[in-house]
């Protein structure tokens, strides 16, 4: 059964400016459990919060906008993913490269607190995203910058 995750948070920039930001995904609940599915749409509203928080704020400070991607990155290949992912987590995943993308796939279900973890690595530190797609979930990450 589908079930629709909607998340929104505001925050208090200055005085008299607030950011609001808000969330809906469709998930499938065969495939991702509730929790989990309201764990990635919180999460990826925390995330766009703090990254326009940081960006305003050094605009208003008259700093140069920051592009969000570290000045080198480095290229971004199956082993660099498999590296960042601890290894009791990597038995229960496989690793694509579709060209564009570097995707990571489950085997088998990974539990709430594995796909936090997994979640956290890929968004958090790799800049990647979580595509629910049912069966064929998955996390992606763009081998560009």
């Amino acid at each position: 059964m589908k079930y629709t995750v909607h998340y929104m948070r505001k925050v208090r920039l200055a005085e008299f400016d607030m950011l609001e930001v808000g969330v809906s995904q469709e998930f499938d609940d065969s495939v991702t459990p509730h929790e989990m599915g309201f764990v990635v749409v919180r999460d990826r509203v925390e995330s766009w919060i703090k990254e326009e928080v940081a960006r305003i704020s050094g605009v208003q400070r008259g700093e140069e906008k920051p592009s969000g991607e570290p000045a080198v990155r480095q290229p971004v290949t199956i082993d660099s993913v498999s590296r960042m992912i601890p290894m009791d987590l990597k038995k229960d995943l496989y690793f694509e490269d579709t060209g564009e993308y570097i995707l990571v796939k489950s085997r088998r279900y990974l539990g709430q607190e594995a796909f936090r973890k997994v979640a956290g690595i890929v968004i958090d530190q790799l800049g990647g995203e979580y595509i629910s797609m049912g069966k064929d979930s998955h996390f992606r990450i763009r081998k560009e910058g």
